[in-house]
């Protein structure tokens, strides 16, 4: 990774060989600090001059520095962790997930913050990746971490096993994605996940009878875990190859989705598809989250054509590609069947990066 300069002269980085001596000294530190308040998660052996060393091979090893000296360093792993398999029923999902390791702060910088900071920052590593889940451990008697943990939000999952013997309490939480206003008053679109599938669920359920006309997968979601699983196959690709889905929400309130489909990198197209919930419709908002989604595409992935398909007989669908700039294509004949067994002709309509909107 690049450094990332922070403040105060503080850059965020992958430790390198020639940091070992200054880690390996700040662990010394560390282990000391355990020992004095009773604490066993770390002993002589562990971690070991060679762990160090491994972390780095691996590029796993962080470290925060003030003015070239190392304030932190930490362990960050999108590796999985193969003890966490011990409770693999206690976990929320099986997504790909972030994990913490062998934290130790500079006894020059303790209680400054910078444990709750490198936290931070692994987490917009993660969501660099689309990363969304984090799981951590810690022994039962490290109180710091035990605070900091509970300070950070996460949810007890369970107790694993290390080596045999060393049970540590494990927990997990949700990385939530930034938010971002997209030109529609107090509405925002944010990155989806599987925590959303609960309000996304409670939202179809509530509206099924209205939201089953043009969306005949919402029969499908018949109970809480029905949706949970379609997030889940949204979250479970790399990022890279994603077809990337927004939920639309107004103070935290779940209004609806957007999100694209068909990925197709070798013709560099895919399509968008979206929906509100009925309290939230002939205000703007999808022509705006859409017009918003286009420009970020277009922008940020090697894509040259979007694609949205509508049934011929849902006009405010209709509607958004045309205000957009959209350029109709033509109908395709009986395109999709809906709930009602019925087949519908669906429009197509294009933008390409090359067209004005």
């Amino acid at each position: 990774m690049i450094p990332i300069l922070l403040h105060d002269n503080l850059t965020f980085r992958m430790a390198c060989i020639k940091d070992i001596s200054a880690i390996w000294e700040i662990m010394h530190q560390a282990k000391a600090h355990m020992k004095n308040y009773g604490s066993r998660q770390w002993d002589d052996d562990y971690p070991a001059f060679s762990t160090i060393e491994d972390d780095i091979e691996r590029n796993e090893g962080y470290v925060i520095c003030k003015d070239q000296e190392i304030v932190i360093y930490g362990v960050i792993s999108f590796a999985g962790e193969p003890v966490y398999d011990q409770i693999d029923d206690k976990w929320p999902n099986k997504l790909p997930y972030l994990t913490i390791h062998r934290l130790a702060v500079n006894d020059k910088f303790k209680q400054q913050g910078f444990a709750q900071r490198f936290f931070q920052l692994a987490e917009k590593e993660a969501l660099k990746s689309g990363i969304t889940n984090f799981r951590i451990d810690t022994n039962f008697d490290n109180a710091f971490m035990l605070h900091l943990i509970d300070k950070m939000g996460f949810h007890f999952a369970g107790e694993v096993v290390y080596r045999g013997t060393e049970t540590r309490r494990a927990f997990w939480k949700t990385i939530i994605p930034k938010p971002y206003s997209f030109g529609c008053e107090g509405y925002t679109l944010r990155e989806i996940t599987y925590e959303d599938a609960k309000p996304i669920f409670q939202g179809l359920n509530k509206y099924r009878d209205d939201m089953r006309q043009w969306l005949p997968f919402v029969d499908n979601m018949q109970k809480l875990s029905d949706e949970q699983a379609v997030v889940e196959s949204f979250l479970m690709p790399k990022y890279a190859i994603r077809n990337l889905t927004y939920v639309i929400e107004h103070g935290g309130i779940f209004c609806g989705m957007i999100g694209m489909s068909g990925l197709d990198l070798i013709n560099d197209r895919l399509e968008i598809g979206y929906w509100l919930l009925p309290p939230y419709r002939g205000k703007g908002i999808m022509t705006a989250a859409t017009k918003a989604l286009c420009k970020w595409i277009f922008k940020h992935r090697p894509i040259n054509r979007i694609q949205i398909k509508c049934s011929v007989d849902n006009h405010a669908s209709n509607a958004i590609p045309k205000r957009i700039g959209f350029k109709f294509e033509g109908t395709e004949r009986e395109g999709q069947l809906l709930a009602s067994g019925k087949y519908t002709d669906i429009n197509v309509y294009s933008l390409l990066k090359k067209d004005k909107f």
